[in-house]
């Protein structure tokens, strides 16, 4: 097909180009704003090890001792970083926080954290757009894991697991990525693009002949032609 038989196309059905893209430029205006002045993001990244309470010597050698340890240390990493990801750690933060004076809900905590325990280091993730409050909701969390994990762990015997902070919170900008930035015209696009296949689509199904073309194509025989004017 033709350039000008494409364009035509388009012309003929604009109005189904347009209200796709209409509406998702209408549900991205809100987010245009983002990608003028975008929001700024902060993380606080810090990583601990962790073991259970040395146990009595009951005459292990020394290697079954050292292998214990550190076994025991690996489990103790892997629970405590799927303990960080729930709502009774969420809310553990929140009541310590409130305790410092500090309302934040329960919700409001739990979207900021994020862990994981690879290579038996456990790693506390938290974001927010807030630096002040992820501060001082990473200091609580923080405090929480060392003194708390013993209320949710039975097989620490009412012990505190021994929780080490390998790093101080501090508060990093997070660059956002280039990909969210321009989301709202990408939304807009696939929007125009939508209109443009659904254009397409409704005039390969119309069965209406328009131009010699495509009587000529079909083999018909043409008697005269009406001009438009």
């Amino acid at each position: 097909m033709e350039l000008k038989n494409l364009l035509a196309v388009l012309l003929r059905r604009w109005w189904l180009v347009a209200v796709p893209s209409l509406i998702a430029l209408a549900l991205s205006l809100p987010s245009f704003g983002q990608l003028i002045r975008p929001q700024p993001l902060y993380r606080v990244t810090v990583r601990f090890t962790a073991a259970q309470p040395p146990q009595p010597n009951s005459g292990e050698s020394f290697e079954e001792r050292s292998y214990i340890a550190w076994l025991g240390s690996e489990y103790a990493v892997i629970n405590l970083a799927a303990w960080l990801r729930t709502e009774s750690f969420a809310r553990e933060v929140s009541a310590a926080l409130k305790a410092d004076g500090q309302a934040i809900n329960v919700e409001t905590v739990r979207a900021m954290i994020a862990s994981d325990s690879v290579r038996s280091i456990l790693t506390l993730y938290l974001t927010d757009s807030d630096a002040e409050r992820l501060r001082t909701v990473a200091q609580a969390a923080v405090r929480t894991l060392v003194e708390r994990s013993n209320a949710y762990f039975p097989q620490l015997s009412g012990q505190p697991a021994q929780v080490v902070p390998l790093d101080a919170v501090e508060v990093t900008l997070l660059p956002l990525p280039f990909t969210e930035r321009l989301a709202p015209l990408l939304r807009t696009l696939i929007g125009v693009l939508g209109g443009v296949g659904l254009a397409f689509l409704a005039d390969y199904l119309d069965p209406t002949l328009r131009t010699r073309r495509e009587l000529e194509a079909l083999g018909l025989p043409i008697l005269a032609e009406i001009p438009r004017s």
